[in-house]
């Protein structure tokens, strides 16, 4: 009885050890974490995208923290997540976030979003809700391809945009924005260009001392 009794105690321990957390996403680690765009097997995702001035944002934290501790839905592999987007900018953007709480469901290359208001006092039924939802109800709601992480041209075409949208007013600054955008492309071409003529050139010398072998050989 002794033995039976530790045995429990022992595997309510160490249950209570792996419970997870709360995971705080940004744009650099969003991809990375959550392998959303390709699938991989790092689990399925509900993450909620806030800012720290929304007192709605806050009040839904304890939610996820309190599911975050739930044991059945660690063991389906449910991970939860957090992006602050006064932080995480380009995040927020990829998901398209206009409300804030955004909360949506990333399983299996699919992303299915949860229905909240902005001024939800997310009462503590919410826990069962959310709960629900990533066990059975999100397959009733519509399901959209999550959005690939931004290239590096548009990672490096995002400050232009941003300029160009702020100097719209401007003519001058117009100009200078796309005389930046041009020399930006004229680079990225001639690199493109020293990369060609590179691998073209070692495959000429690797042939020509190929043939200067043969030659020796004979």
């Amino acid at each position: 009885m002794m033995l039976l009794c530790c045995f429990f105690l022992i595997s309510a321990c160490f249950t209570q050890g792996v419970m997870a957390e709360v995971v705080s996403l940004t744009d650099s680690t969003f991809e990375h974490q959550t392998q959303a765009s390709t699938g991989a097997t790092t689990g399925s995702w509900l993450v909620m995208f806030s800012i720290p001035s929304c007192e709605s944002c806050q009040s839904l934290k304890p939610v996820l923290e309190e599911l975050s501790q739930d044991e059945a839905l660690y063991e389906r592999g449910i991970v939860f997540g957090s992006v602050d987007c006064t932080e995480s900018i380009a995040v927020c953007q990829r998901f398209s976030v206009s409300k804030l709480p955004t909360v949506v469901y990333l399983h299996k290359k699919q992303l299915y979003t949860f229905e909240t208001t902005p001024k939800e006092e997310f009462p503590t039924p919410l826990v069962d809700r959310l709960k629900n939802f990533v066990l059975q109800d999100f397959s009733s709601t519509e399901a959209s391809s999550i959005p690939d992480p931004p290239s590096f041209m548009d990672a490096m075409m995002e400050p232009l945009n941003k300029l160009y949208e702020a100097g719209m007013a401007s003519p001058l600054l117009g100009i200078a924005i796309a005389m930046m955008a041009a020399m930006l492309f004229m680079t990225v071409l001639v690199l493109v260009y020293v990369l060609v003529r590179g691998v073209t050139n070692g495959d000429a010398t690797t042939e020509t001392k190929s043939k200067q072998n043969k030659t020796k050989k004979n």
